[in-house]
């Protein structure tokens, strides 16, 4: 009896730590882009910035200026994991050809900012307002016409924190997740086939101690999006994307307003529709700018 006993306790023991380790992969993404990529490397002219948020961290960014002298302006969210060098990579066409005036930023815990943990957009909202304050103070007269692009957990920032912000006029989003948990439950079943219960219910419980916040995993574009509306939206993701499949990314665009768009890229796995669409992905993305800013 008392064997058994030992041996359970070891087993819930045993659940515990791993269910601690696994809120730990949350807060502290396991492959973090390395700051490799600057806007010098593609001949851009370019002003570094910070901004203070809300819970007092500084974040680093970059306002890219027109080179047409256009006033209208994008602001830039990056996914999980990357910064906004990784964006920069994949967007900077909005620049070069589309003439925008940019603005990319370093959510909390990544790149350049400050910030000890990530929340795959439960915090990173503050950044969003912080990124948005920055502008609208520090460039008045590029804020007169505000557009937003978000990947990935960038993209969940934007359905969640747009409707905070009449003043942003439209948003391209690509593969934005619909709920929270249903995200984290797929990340860790898809990459370490760990169950939701009692596992990942417990791994959430952990989070929300860790990050003193009850909320934090309370985070859910489907329920937001609709509140966009009737500021035009464009949603893209990709047929492959196994981590934001085609159906979740179809649960935020049933539940977004109108105007609104879905465009299924064939072929392309997360965070590679700009790679595998090319050229018709750089002229779709900045039509709808040039449309609706």
């Amino acid at each position: 009896m008392i064997v058994w006993a030992g041996a359970i306790l070891l087993l819930v023991a045993v659940m515990l730590a791993v269910c601690w380790w696994g809120s730990g992969i949350i807060l502290h993404p396991p492959k973090m882009s390395p700051m490799a990529v600057f806007p010098e490397q593609f001949g851009l002219r370019y002003e570094r910035f910070t901004c203070t948020t809300a819970d007092g961290l500084t974040l680093k960014g970059w306002f890219i200026p027109s080179k047409t002298g256009d006033k209208r302006t994008v602001l830039m969210c990056h996914g999980w994991g990357d910064n906004k060098g990784e964006l920069l990579k994949q967007t900077h066409f909005l620049n070069e050809t589309g003439g925008f005036n940019l603005v990319y930023f370093d959510f909390r815990s990544h790149g350049e900012s400050q910030g000890n943990i990530t929340t795959i957009g439960g915090q990173e909202t503050i950044d969003f307002n912080a990124a948005v304050s920055w502008l609208k103070n520090s460039k008045p007269e590029y804020s007169k016409a505000i557009g937003v692009f978000g990947l990935s957990m960038g993209a969940a920032v934007t359905c969640v924190s747009m409707p905070k912000h009449p003043e942003l006029r439209c948003a391209v989003v690509e593969s934005p997740f619909s709920h929270y948990q249903d995200l984290v439950r797929r990340w860790a079943w898809e990459e370490l086939h760990v169950p939701y219960f009692p596992m990942i219910a417990i791994t959430l419980l952990f989070l929300r101690l860790r990050v003193g916040d009850p909320l934090v995993d309370s985070f859910h574009p489907v329920e937001s999006v609709a509140h966009i509306a009737p500021r035009p939206l464009l949603i893209i993701a990709g047929s492959m994307d196994k981590l934001m499949p085609p159906h979740d990314v179809r649960r935020v665009h049933n539940a977004a307003g109108r105007p609104k768009q879905l465009w299924m890229i064939e072929g392309a796995p997360h965070a590679k529709c700009h790679e595998t669409a090319g050229l018709e992905y750089e002229t779709r993305v900045t039509d709808f700018f040039q449309h609706n800013l």
